[in-house]
């Protein structure tokens, strides 16, 4: 049976001589072993509740179903709106109102404009447009930790015709609008390049920036999209090693003293300033589907465990076939997913799984731990937890048909450390202390 078994459907079941836990086939027992006394880095909500936003969300008609999924770091204005649009008085004074509604208290990333648009329209991409928006944001209050250069510069050679952006070209705008922001606010990070996802491409232009701007940037961002929504759902999740790879690789080119001969001994910090599963907005595989859900809550997580200081999906809401709720306020997988990752708080601990289709991810805070189960296998997984000295008292999640109903969280049973998962579903299971 493929979808989770809600109470209602339970007490049907009972009626009929019926029980849950038989009625699903699973492929076979795996063991999930947490050690909480082997303690990671502290959950970075920064990263796990982190999101683009955009003065185009309906923030106001779906305020309490947002609220659901409070945020704890924004991107503005996301995507290539920074490119196209002047940052003026009244794109902040929205921008503002509709922060007004969202909770969470998020830290902001604002996006500087850099690309320049139609050549009869001049744009405010100069260093003094930079210090102009960083002045109106402390007018208005707004907590902007980080200033990004632009959006994606690796593509305004090829995608927006403009050959002569080269990352020197780049670099060169990237110092000049830097060093009018830090005079605006000394505390200001300044963040970039914010490339795409084409490989090899952005990489390559990540390489020649640091080599020519490793002095100046504080935070090292990049995006990661590594479908169109084509292939197989197990190819696609298999992608989530993206963010593995692209972490350990711009890790390793900033302490590079060859490749990064201006920067190599700053400690600086990195992120990933959007991320899914697919890049194609008009396409709904892969971004409203269950598959980019389960990806999108595997990525932020990783991205926490290997020490990324901020990431934000692609996108909070109504963003084309992105967003947690569309355009109508209906939920998304990945807004039942992001609720269950932020649940996790504390430190991360030591969790290993014995099937590789089954990821987990724990956390503790106290005598407490939480821990999150990624059934990724196309059919149920029977599991076992191995808490060493934490037990397994409740479960709740969601698969496909939850969401399609859209229906709460669905109560897993949970019995002598023993439960069973949905094929492609995500869980998250209460750890309490012994007695």
């Amino acid at each position: 049976m493929k979808h989770l078994i809600t109470r209602r459907t339970v007490a049907r079941m009972a009626a009929l001589g019926c029980s849950a836990l038989a009625l699903a086939v699973a492929h076979g027992e795996t063991t999930v072993t947490v050690d909480a006394g082997r303690e990671g880095l502290a959950v970075n909500r920064a990263v796990t509740a982190g999101f683009n936003f955009g003065n185009w969300m309906a923030v106001a008609d779906w305020k309490d179903e947002l609220a659901k999924v409070p945020t704890a770091a924004l991107r503005f204005p996301g995507g290539n709106v920074g490119d196209e649009q002047d940052m003026d008085a009244a794109s902040l004074d929205t921008f503002k109102l509709l922060l007004s509604m969202v909770k969470g208290g998020p830290e902001l990333t604002i996006q500087t404009r850099v690309f320049e648009g139609r050549p009869d329209r001049p744009a405010g991409n100069k260093p003094e447009d930079a210090a102009r928006a960083v002045r109106m944001a402390r007018e208005r209050g707004l907590n902007v930790t980080t200033w990004e250069i632009g959006n994606e510069p690796d593509l305004f050679s090829e995608v927006r015709g403009d050959a002569s952006w080269t990352a020197q070209r780049y670099c060169d705008m990237f110092r000049a609008q830097a060093a009018a922001i830090r005079h605006e606010d000394p505390k200001a990070l300044i963040a970039g390049p914010a490339v795409s996802g084409a490989q090899p491409g952005a990489p390559r232009f990540v390489a020649a920036f640091v080599e020519r701007c490793g002095d100046v940037v504080d935070v090292l961002t990049w995006h990661i999209y590594p479908t169109d929504g084509d292939g197989t759902e197990d190819s696609a999740l298999s992608t989530v090693a993206e963010v593995d790879r692209s972490i350990a690789h711009y890790t390793a080119l900033w302490k590079d003293a060859k490749r990064n001969p201006l920067g190599h001994q700053r400690a600086i910090k990195f992120g990933i300033t959007e991320f899914g599963l697919s890049w194609k907005t008009d396409r709904p595989r892969f971004l409203a589907d269950q598959t980019g859900a389960l990806w999108a809550g595997e990525s932020a997580l990783r991205m926490a465990e290997q020490g990324v200081s901020v990431a934000h999906y692609f996108a909070y809401q109504g963003t084309g076939f992105h967003g947690l709720l569309d355009i109508g306020g209906v939920p998304r997988p990945t807004y039942y997913g992001f609720q269950l990752v932020r649940e996790l708080d504390g430190r991360f601990v030591d969790t290993r799984s014995s099937d590789a289709s089954l990821w987990a991810h724990a956390a503790r805070s106290g005598k407490q731990a939480k821990l999150l189960l990624i059934n990724t296998a196309a059919s149920a997984q029977s599991v076992r937890i191995d808490a060493r000295g934490l037990r397994a008292v409740s479960a709740r999640g969601f698969d496909a048909e939850v969401v399609e109903s859209e229906a709460p969280f669905a109560d897993i049973a949970v019995k002598d450390g023993k439960l069973t998962l949905p094929a492609r579903s995500m869980a998250l299971v209460q750890l309490d202390a012994q007695p």
